[in-house]
């Protein structure tokens, strides 16, 4: 290595893509992107499902985090708080996977070339190529998750009906039956399923975008925090990922509440994302915005946080075996 090329690693230690090609990283993100992506929703789902119950099912629109706990609790017992699980599951190792490496890829891609890899003016070094890589994470990821994030607040709410699209006939019972309708309308169902994409598009990219522009920023600032061996990896998964999620949670509590809609309502509406946003704004303030953050953040602090360090040893075990 020149010593360019060592200052470089040395300060980039820590970053969730490593300096190796476009491809290789890109296969790293994937296979690591995958693991994350099991263990998250299975450390992650009771918090989430609490969250969603709080921001769009009306029973639960005035309890407390605790309340609604004990009442999920007390109703379903165990089990409810894994209600909806296989879709974000098998969401969860797809997304992650390709976010990943679609971060990983694009991340190296940009490294190499002078203009995207210089640090932007007056950003304290923020290269153009983390957020060319946030970028190409959420729009990977939005894509993937928003309809198995359809099926799964559907089921969560315990409206696993699917309204549709063509005569609003309803059709019920089980997951197998929110994408019965795609043998006989291929077209409508796909929309229908992606109700609710451009909030969930623009609260990944605010939620990805927030998360590895932080990660990059402690990777350069705070190196000693990032690379402790236990706290680190917890570090960059539990606390960047829970800051982000205080810019995009308002887009995550529009993204339920649309989903999670069977009468239609916003089904043709224009600008559905902010009229709904104005509408909880206008109905609860700021709380409306962030119902169900105490639980969102809790989950995402400790599904995040373990997920990370995980994918941490998993993409340094890939990395020494191939180095061998």
């Amino acid at each position: 290595m020149t010593s360019y090329e060592e200052k470089k690693a040395e300060t980039l230690k820590g970053s969730l893509a490593g300096n190796g090609g476009t491809s290789q990283e890109a296969l790293f993100g994937l296979a690591a992107g995958a693991v994350f992506g099991m263990i998250s929703p299975l450390v992650g789902h009771p918090f989430d499902t609490v969250k969603t119950r709080m921001q769009a099912e009306a029973s639960y629109a005035n309890t407390g985090f605790l309340q609604t706990v004990m009442h999920i609790y007390k109703a379903e017992g165990a089990r409810g708080f894994y209600r909806g699980f296989i879709p974000p599951l098998v969401g969860s190792i797809a997304f992650r996977g390709l976010l990943f490496s679609a971060y990983s890829g694009a991340y190296a891609a940009c490294e190499q070339i002078p203009v995207l890899h210089d640090p932007l003016p007056y950003t304290g070094g923020l290269r153009p190529s983390v957020i060319v890589g946030a970028m190409a994470a959420a729009f990977s990821r939005a894509v993937i998750e928003s309809p198995l994030d359809f099926v799964k607040v559907r089921i969560m709410v315990g409206k696993e009906a699917m309204l549709d699209s063509s005569s609003s006939k309803v059709v019920k019972n089980s997951m197998v039956s929110s994408f019965r309708l795609f043998s006989a309308s291929p077209v409508s169902s796909i929309r229908h399923v992606y109700h609710g994409f451009f909030p969930t598009l623009f609260r990944t990219m605010g939620l990805l975008g927030s998360f590895f522009v932080m990660v990059d920023y402690s990777v350069r600032y705070i190196p000693d925090v990032v690379n402790a061996p236990v706290t680190g990896p917890f570090f960059k998964g539990g606390v960047c990922a829970t800051a982000a999620w205080v810019f995009a949670f308002p887009f995550e509590s529009v993204k339920s509440v649309i989903q999670a809609d069977t009468t239609g309502k916003y089904k043709n509406l224009r600008n559905s994302t902010w009229v709904v946003m104005r509408q909880l704004h206008r109905e609860r303030g700021i709380k409306g915005l962030y119902r169900g953050f105490a639980p969102g953040a809790s989950r995402s602090f400790v599904a995040n946080g373990v997920s990370m360090s995980v994918y941490t040893w998993f993409q340094n075990y890939l990395r020494t075996d191939t180095a061998m």
